[in-house]
């Protein structure tokens, strides 16, 4: 880009002149010289104007070369990467072919050598076959020969044997004649039979049934007896574990916590649940009584104070500490968000 620039300066110096003069004649006339030191000041511009476009020429030349250069790199590095490609597929062609081709010639060069044998094992499978044939073509009819020979004899002494054996006890067969001919209808009609033997065995299944029944009720109770007696040793055990055998001089009351829980549900109303400690059987068995209690209008509720709250709290994350494996840790997590979000606890003294 062409451009121009103006420098305006001023030049010092001094210099001596030597200074020529003539007078004219007043009386002589004459001439003469005298030298004088002159100070000089002489205020110098300068215009400088640069062409550049030969400049600029140039470099747009060597833009437009450098441009080709970079088109001519890309194209090649393409067409260098086109052909490596081209020539790892041909090589992974070539590598394909000569492998599945040796497999086949080994395959057919293998098949060549079976043929042989499997030509003369299908040509001695078939003699057999033509032998296996012909022996059950030849037992075939040797069997039916002999079946027919054997069963007319035995069909001829299974005729002979009864006749002889009919023969023999002409008499009872007789009568066996004649008891199924007249008796037979007695016999096939159970209706004749119900009468007499109804009043024996009825009493008979009807005592029997009694005494099932009676033993049944009698195992049942036997059970019971049992179960409460299992109930009554495990209570002892219990309250010999509670208790301890001491004089006690003033008779005190003792409370238990009980947790009572009661959800509202908009299908069916208040679902109430009651949680007490299980080594005091008793609780579980008055629920009821314990229900009653907790929604008696007359009960005393009282805001939860800090103390025991904070009692609670301590016991909740030592239960779900990171040692008990047992309980999921989004549980827990779960847990004590919901211990902290209820701060509306109420206890009944």
């Amino acid at each position: 880009m062409s451009y121009s620039r103006t420098y305006h300066e001023t030049v010092y110096g001094s210099r001596t002149v030597t200074v020529h003069y003539d007078y004219p004649a007043s009386e002589n006339g004459g001439s003469g010289s005298e030298s004088v030191t002159v100070d000089i000041e002489i205020p110098v511009t300068i215009d400088i104007d640069v062409d550049t476009n030969p400049f600029d020429r140039s470099i747009s030349s060597a833009n437009r070369q450098v441009n080709l250069l970079t088109g001519s790199v890309v194209a090649t590095e393409a067409a260098h990467v086109a052909a490596k490609i081209k020539g790892s597929k041909a090589v992974a062609d070539t590598i394909i072919e000569g492998f599945f081709g040796l497999i086949k010639s080994e395959i057919n060069q293998q098949l060549t050598e079976i043929k042989p044998k499997v030509e003369a094992l299908l040509i001695e499978m078939l003699q057999h076959q033509e032998s296996c044939v012909l022996k059950k073509k030849q037992l075939e009819s040797d069997f039916g020969r002999i079946s027919e020979r054997y069963s007319k004899i035995f069909f001829d002494l299974d005729k002979e044997l009864r006749n002889r054996i009919l023969l023999l006890n002409q008499s009872a067969v007789g009568v066996h004649g004649t008891l199924t001919t007249r008796v037979h209808r007695s016999f096939s009609d159970i209706s004749s039979g119900v009468a007499t033997i109804y009043n024996k065995e009825g009493s008979y299944l009807q005592s029997m049934l009694f005494a099932t029944s009676l033993k049944t009720k009698a195992l049942s109770l036997i059970e019971s007896a049992k179960n409460y007696l299992f109930s009554e040793k495990n209570l002892s055990a219990q309250l010999h574990q509670i208790l301890s055998q001491e004089e006690i001089g003033t008779v005190v009351t003792r409370q238990i916590p009980v947790l009572y829980f009661e959800t509202r549900n908009s299908s069916n109303g208040n679902d109430v649940q009651i949680v007490s400690s299980d080594q005091i059987p008793e609780f579980a068995n008055n629920k009821t009584k314990l229900k009653d209690g907790f929604s008696n209008a007359g009960s005393k509720w009282k805001q939860l104070d800090s103390k025991n709250r904070e009692h609670i709290n301590t016991f909740l994350k030592l239960q779900l500490s990171g040692e008990n494996q047992t309980i999921n840790p989004r549980v827990a997590e779960q847990v004590m968000w919901l211990w902290g979000q209820d701060t509306n606890i109420q206890t009944n003294s």
